[in-house]
C-alpha cells in the first residue's frame, strides 16, 4: 500500500534537520565573526588610550613608591639619629669605665689622662661627631673642637635660645642617669644662625661626670639626603629615569653626571615654561603631569615628546618626577595592534575550520537520525500492510489509517523537537572548539559541555524511541500511573501546542491504570489536536486546554476542556460518525473521533463523549469543548 505522503515525509525526515541545523549555524558563524571583527576595530581604537593611562599610572605608582620610602625615612630620622648617638656615648662610657677599671690604684690625674687620650681623636658621623666630658660641677674634662676651653666652668654657658645647657643637662643626668636633649647652637661654619642639634649624655660614675655627644639635624639630614638619593639612583629603568629637582630647579639628581647641581634653566633640557609649570604646580597642587617636547634627552637624542609624572617633598623642597616617550610608546602600541591584527586572521581561519567541521558533525547527525526516522517509519508502514492483509478488518485498518493520516503531523512535531537540541549541539560544540583555540577552555568547562551534548543526543534517541514506541501495534494490557500516560502523550504534541502559544492545565489525580497504553494515548492525542485546530478557527487571545483525571470506584473519568468557543449545536451530536469532519479535506479525514469512540467503547469497555460548558480556572470564567472518557481502571481481555 502507497500512502499519499510518504515520498515528501521521508524527504522532510532526511533534509529538514540538517538544512535547519545548517542555516542555524550559518547564521551564529556570521554573528560570531561580525562581532568579533568589531570587537576587534574597538579593540584597536582603545588599546592606545588604555596604554598610555596605564603608562601614566605606573608612573604615578613609581614615583608614589619613591615618596613612601621618603616619608618612612624622614618619620625614622629622629630616632635612627638618637640610636647612633646613644650607641656611640655607650661606646666612650665602655671605654672609659674599662680604663678606670684596669688602672684604679693609679692617681686620678693619670687616669683622667687616659681616658682623654682614649676618646679625643674617635670621630662618627662622617668625622662630625666627637665625645665631650663634663663634671657635675660644670668644669669641662674634654673638648675635642676646643681644646682650649677644658678646665673652663661652664655654669653660665646658654645655647642659642638662652637656656644655660650644661645646668640642664647636669640636672637630668643627676636625676635620670642619662638621656636625650636638644638644643640650639651656632654652626663653626656659620656663626649667625642658630641651628638644632639633638645630643645624649650618660653619668660616669667613678668621677661624677657626664660623657656625651651631639650632632646637628640638618647635618644628619643631609646624610640622610644623600642616603635617598643613592636609592633613588638604583631604581632607574631603560629610557625612563628619576630626576630630583629643588623647588628653584636646581637638579639634585639626573641620570646624567654633569646636570647635578646645575639648574635646569641653564641646562636648557626642558623649556623655562615647562619646567616653571612643573614648580608651580607643585608648590600649589603637590603633584601632577605634563606633555611636553624634551629639547635634550640624556642620550643626546633632541626633540622627544615626553609625559612627566611629579610630585613634591614638602619637607626638603624635593620634586621628584619620572616620565615616558610618546616615540616608544607608540611603536609598543604598534607592536599589540599587529598582535591583534594576527589574532583575527588566526580567527578566521579557524571560523572557517569550525565551519567545516561542525557542518559535517551535523550531516552525520542528521543522517543517523534521518535513516533512523527513516526505518521505523518504513517498519511500522510495511506492519500495517501485513495487517491489513492479514485480517482485512476495517475497523483494525481504520485505527491504523488514522494513525498514519495524523504520522505527518506528528513528524512535523518531532522535527521541532529536534530544532533546540541540534542547535544546541552546534552550539556547545562550537563554543567548545572557541575556548580551546584561544586557550580559556578549563577542564570544568569541558567537562559541561560534553555532558550537555551527551544529554542531548540522549534526548534525541528518547524522542525517536517515544516516536517509535506509539506507532507499534501493540495492544497488550499493561500497568501505567495516571501521570505517566498524561506526560507520554503530551511529550508526542506538546512542542505543536507551545508553537501555537496554547497553555496545557493538568488536573492529575495519580492512580494506576491496566489497560492498552497506545491506543489510550491514540485517543488524548486526536482529542488534543481537535482542541488544537479549534483554536486555529477563532482568535481566542489565552489558549488554554485543561487535563483533568480523577478516579471514581472502579472507573477513571478524564475530561478535556478547552476555552475555543465549544462545538456547534447543529453537529455535536455527528462529531464521532466515521468520515465526518469541518475541515479541509486536505487537513482531515473525518476518521480520528471515530476511531477514538470504537478504542474506548470496545477495545476499553467505557464510553466517551462531547459536551459544551462553562468553567472556572483561577476565578476566570472559560467556554468550550469538554471531552469526557469514563473507562474502568482494570481492564480484563476477554
Amino acid at each position: 500500500m502507497k500512502y499519499k505522503y510518504e515520498n515528501i515525509i521521508l524527504k522532510f525526515i532526511k533534509y529538514a534537520p540538517f538544512l535547519f541545523s545548517f542555516s542555524i549555524f550559518i547564521i551564529i558563524s556570521i554573528f560570531l565573526y561580525m562581532d568579533y571583527k568589531n570587537n576587534f576595530k574597538k579593540e584597536k581604537k582603545e588599546i592606545e588610550e588604555k596604554y598610555i593611562q596605564q603608562k601614566k599610572e605606573q608612573l604615578k605608582s613609581d614615583i608614589q613608591k619613591i615618596n613612601n620610602y621618603i616619608f618612612k625615612i624622614q618619620e625614622e630620622m629622629e630616632e635612627e639619629l638618637k640610636a647612633q648617638l646613644k650607641n656611640r656615648v655607650y661606646e666612650a662610657y665602655n671605654i672609659a669605665n674599662r680604663i678606670y677599671l684596669e688602672n684604679k690604684t693609679k692617681p686620678k690625674n693619670e687616669i683622667i689622662k687616659m681616658i682623654k687620650d682614649a676618646l679625643v681623636d674617635i670621630k662618627f658621623l662622617e668625622g662630625r661627631g666627637y665625645f665631650y666630658i663634663y663634671t657635675f660641677d660644670y668644669k669641662c674634662i674634654l673638648l675635642p673642637v676646643a681644646r682650649h676651653l677644658e678646665g673652663t666652668n661652664f655654669y653660665n654657658f646658654k645655647e642659642g635660645k638662652g637656656n644655660y645647657l650644661t645646668r640642664q643637662i647636669v640636672s637630668q643626668v643627676k636625676e635620670e642617669k642619662e638621656g636625650f636633649l636638644k638644643w640650639w647652637y651656632h654652626k663653626p661654619s656659620d656663626m649667625t644662625n642658630q641651628y638644632k642639634k639633638i645630643g645624649f649624655n650618660k653619668h660616669f660614675e667613678p668621677f661624677d661626670w657626664f660623657i656625651g655627644t651631639g650632632e646637628y639635624f640638618i647635618d644628619y639630614e643631609n646624610t640622610v639626603k644623600q642616603k635617598v638619593l643613592n636609592y633613588i639612583k638604583k631604581q632607574q629603568y631603560k629610557n625612563e629615569y628619576i630626576f630630583v629637582l629643588d623647588t628653584k630647579g636646581n637638579y639634585l639628581y639626573h641620570p646624567t653626571k654633569e646636570y647635578i647641581q646645575k639648574n635646569a634653566k641653564e641646562i636648557k633640557n626642558i623649556s623655562t615654561k615647562s619646567l616653571q609649570y612643573i614648580i608651580d604646580t607643585s608648590l600649589n597642587k603637590k603633584s601632577g603631569y605634563i606633555t611636553y617636547t624634551q629639547n635634550k634627552r640624556f642620550d643626546n637624542q633632541k626633540n622627544k615628546t615626553k609625559t612627566t609624572y611629579f610630585e613634591i617633598i614638602t619637607n626638603w623642597d624635593w620634586i621628584i618626577g619620572k616620565g615616558f616617550y610618546e616615540d616608544e610608546v607608540n611603536k609598543i602600541i604598534k607592536e599589540r595592534k599587529n598582535i591583534l591584527d594576527k589574532q583575527f586572521d588566526h580567527y578566521l581561519k579557524n571560523i572557517i575550520l569550525i565551519f567545516l567541521f561542525s557542518t559535517i558533525f551535523i550531516l552525520l547527525i542528521s543522517i543517523f537520525i534521518s535513516k533512523t526516522l527513516e526505518n521505523v517509519f518504513k517498519k511500522y508502514k510495511k506492519s500495517i500492510n501485513e495487517y491489513i492483509k492479514e485480517h482485512s478488518k476495517q475497523q483494525e485498518y481504520l485505527a491504523q489509517q488514522s494513525k498514519l493520516a495524523s504520522m505527518g503531523e506528528m513528524l512535523g512535531n518531532i522535527a521541532h523537537q529536534w530544532r533546540q537540541p541540534l542547535s544546541l549541539i552546534s552550539t556547545v560544540s562550537t563554543g567548545l572548539k572557541f575556548k580551546k583555540e584561544f586557550y580559556s577552555l578549563t577542564d570544568e568547562e569541558l567537562e559541561e559541555g560534553l555532558d550537555n551534548i551527551n544529554h542531548t543526543a540522549q534526548y534525541l534517541s528518547k524522542t525517536i524511541n517515544d516516536f517509535s514506541d506509539f506507532y507499534k501495534n501493540n495492544k497488550e494490557i499493561s500497568i501505567f500511573s495516571s501521570k505517566e500516560i498524561i506526560n507520554k502523550t503530551l511529550e508526542l504534541i506538546n512542542i505543536v501546542l507551545k508553537n501555537r502559544n496554547i497553555k496545557v492545565i493538568k488536573e492529575v489525580e495519580e492512580f494506576n491504570f491496566n489497560t492498552i497504553k497506545n491506543e489510550l494515548i491514540q485517543v488524548l492525542i486526536n482529542i488534543l489536536n481537535n482542541a488544537k485546530d479549534a483554536f486555529s478557527n477563532n482568535n481566542t487571545k489565552d489558549k488554554i486546554i485543561l487535563i483533568e483525571i480523577k478516579k471514581d470506584n472502579h472507573m477513571a473519568i478524564i475530561k478535556i476542556k478547552d476555552n475555543a468557543g465549544g462545538i456547534k449545536e447543529k453537529i455535536i451530536n455527528r462529531i464521532f460518525e466515521p468520515y465526518f469532519t469541518t475541515k479541509h479535506q486536505s487537513q482531515g479525514t473525518g476518521i480520528g473521533l471515530y476511531m477514538s469512540e470504537q478504542i474506548i467503547v470496545r477495545s476499553m469497555k467505557g464510553e466517551i463523549k462531547a459536551y459544551n460548558e462553562n468553567f472556572l480556572y483561577k476565578q476566570q470564567k472559560y467556554f468550550g469543548a469538554v471531552f469526557e472518557i469514563i473507562i474502568p481502571i482494570s481492564l480484563i481481555k476477554e
